[in-house]
């Protein structure tokens, strides 16, 4: 959106100074030579060189401000998206879902921590700028035109016109704009209800629906062997620790090894390996009761693991730990987000 907004200022910044320097460059000629031609190359000179392409500068106007309008209202409301999986948690939607704006909205509407917030989005829906970044959006995705006129004099008059025509969309009828203000006040609205919005989901994360089923606490343990002052990693092993048992978890948790420092400071981890062992508190890495197995793998945008969660015993924790090498002749391991412990053995 920020892109499209500076493209389309700059863009037309660029046509009406090339036009005026075509002009001036035209007027000299004539003053030294007694008179100037003006071919149909002059009328080019505010094309633009695209990876070697050459495009007409009116029609990448048009193109960029339609795509604004789009990304403008795409940022609004991949807002709902945050908010489902920012505070209905375990309860979220499917991404996908059809009716899903609705559906977080009521959501909302029902509980009254989030009173603030419905506000801030009940305000949005209101708002005029809004309105017209939805309904533009909406015309042009329904295979009709908002007609965006560029025209500037050349040579003869002062006319500069870059304006998104007149639109009725159902109920709603549109005047006339000057698409480079309404796009720069789209922008600038944009921005300030995002942030808004932001804030107060931030604020409202304790409020969270549900997270019965997401684990921060990953312990971890690495062993590695010293020979000749190198040192080389023998294995590496997860756990979730439970007080009794497994029915403590689901039978699916999504995990995100996270820890939040007393200065508030969040560390974070990109957990990428495929098995948690669980076992109880305080127990030892062999008293295993359990395990977690990836569920959907790595190629996924989930910020959270989904994990199947299963019994196992000692057993099966011995093989992982000596097939790990081989498994994982190579890994990368970072300790932000989980508490653990390194053991040294030395030769």
């Amino acid at each position: 959106m920020d892109m499209s907004c500076v493209l389309v200022e700059k863009v037309y910044a660029r046509r009406k100074e090339q036009l005026h320097s075509k002009e001036q460059e035209i007027f000299c000629e004539a003053a030294k030579n007694g008179s100037a031609e003006i071919t149909e190359d002059a009328l080019h000179c505010t094309d633009l060189n695209i990876a070697g392409i050459t495009i007409d500068d009116r029609l990448f106007l048009q193109k960029t401000t339609m795509e604004f309008f789009h990304y403008a209202r795409t940022s609004i409301d991949i807002l709902f998206q945050i908010i489902n999986a920012a505070l209905l948690g375990d309860q979220s939607l499917e991404v996908d879902d059809k009716y899903l704006l609705k559906k977080v909205n009521d959501t909302l509407e029902k509980n009254d921590n989030f009173k603030n917030l419905k506000s801030l989005l009940d305000a949005n829906k209101k708002d005029d700028t809004f309105k017209y970044i939805q309904d533009f959006d909406n015309y042009i995705k329904h295979i009709k035109t908002v007609l965006i006129t560029v025209k500037n004099s050349f040579m003869i008059g002062n006319q500069d016109e870059f304006t998104i025509r007149a639109f009725v969309n159902g109920q709603s009828s549109y005047s006339e704009k000057d698409a480079v203000t309404i796009v720069r006040d789209s922008d600038c609205y944009v921005h300030e209800t995002v942030v808004h919005i932001l804030a107060e989901v931030k604020r409202q994360l304790p409020n969270c629906l549900d997270n019965s089923q997401r684990v921060h606490d990953v312990l971890y343990k690495l062993v590695v062997k010293e020979s000749n002052d190198k040192t080389y990693p023998d294995y590496l092993s997860f756990f979730i620790e439970v007080q009794n048992d497994l029915s403590e978890l689901k039978s699916e948790i999504k995990v995100l090894p996270l820890i939040v420092k007393p200065n508030g400071e969040i560390q974070s981890s990109d957990f990428r390996f495929d098995t948690i062992f669980i076992r109880k508190a305080g127990t030892d890495e062999f008293d295993v009761i359990g395990c977690a197995k990836i569920k959907n793998g790595f190629n996924t945008n989930e910020l959270y693991r989904t994990f199947t969660v299963e019994p196992c015993g000692r057993e099966e924790y011995i093989r992982y730990i000596g097939s790990f090498k081989q498994e994982h002749p190579k890994f990368h391991f970072s300790s932000k987000g989980m508490q653990g412990s390194i053991i040294v053995h030395k030769d």
